[in-house]
This record gives structure tokens, sequence and C-alpha cells, in this order.
């Protein structure tokens, strides 16, 4: 279980990431040894949106609905594992939200979706571009898993992805 930030370790690392907002989160979680959470709690105001993760069934079904590719990534201690395409729709039952109607190669699977505490729009740059994600978070802090806006051929963001997400925080 990581540990809280103290008041000057939340003032070192907003320091941190006004100067550069696009460093690895995780590897500053692990640096800090705090939640991934409270390092997203501590980006520069305007780059964080939070809703609650009660949506979470309602914009996955939402995103599910869209007729074009999303990139899906789960980032643990030991692998980030990165899934682009459609999103399929899902749905409910045993306790899971359970995916549905993969395409070959995709996402499927099931989420232990009460799990989802607080869901987070991020819009931030990241290796030199821009980029921008929702990122599911658990009880704890820790990142369940990310879903990003695609890009066109042309390597830029969609922008019509983009005012999708943010009108799903903005109906909250």
């Amino acid at each position: 279980m990581p540990n809280p930030l103290a008041a000057e370790q939340q003032t070192v690392l907003r320091n941190s990431l006004a100067e550069n907002p696009g460093q690895i989160l995780e590897m500053l979680a692990g640096r800090f040894q705090c939640s991934f959470e409270e390092v997203i709690n501590c980006l520069p105001a305007g780059t964080v949106k939070k809703t609650d993760g009660g949506r979470f069934v309602e914009i996955m079904q939402a995103i599910a609905k869209w007729d074009e590719a999303v990139t899906f990534i789960a980032h643990t201690p030991d692998v980030i594992a990165e899934v682009t395409g459609k999103l399929p729709n899902g749905k409910v039952g045993h306790g899971f939200y359970n995916f549905q109607e993969a395409e070959a190669g995709g996402v499927h699977g099931h989420i232990y979706y009460e799990n989802c505490q607080r869901i987070y729009l991020m819009e931030r740059p990241f290796m030199g571009k821009a980029t921008c994600s929702l990122n599911f978070m658990n009880k704890n802090g820790g990142a369940m898993f990310k879903i990003f806006v695609g890009r066109d051929e042309a390597g830029e963001l969609k922008q019509h992805q983009i005012e999708a997400m943010r009108k799903l925080f903005d109906a909250a």
C-alpha cells in the first residue's frame, strides 16, 4: 500500500510536473512511494477532470458506440500492454463488466468494474506529443487501465474523440 504524500512532497511533485508535465506518472509514483492517483492530483490545473467510478458502465458503453479505434492500456510494474482497436460493447454479469463481440486481436475479457472508484480525464503532453486519456482508478489509487484517444494518419489526435471524452465529463 503506497504512503500518502506529505505537504512538502506534494509541492516538490507539483513543481516537477509544472516544469515537465510529460513525465511517466507511474515512475513518479514509484519514486515518491505514493499512489498513481496522488501523482495525477499533482498535475497542473486544467489538465485533469475527475468523475465518480460509479459511472464506469455508462462511460465504457459510450466509448463502445464509437465506430473507430482507441488505445486500451494496462500498465503494471511489470508490463505495459497496449491494444489499439474499436472498444467492444460490454455488459455487467457475474460481478464483471464483460466485453462482448471482440474483434480478432482486439480488447476482450472481464473487468471487476465495482473496483473502479474514480475516472480521470487527462490532457497532457507525453513523449513530445499531446495526449488525451481516461484513467480508471481503483480504491487504492492505482490504475486499473487507461483508454487513449486515437490518432489519425498524420499522427494527430482525433479531435472529435477528445470532444466526446470531454462531453462525458461535462455531463456529470
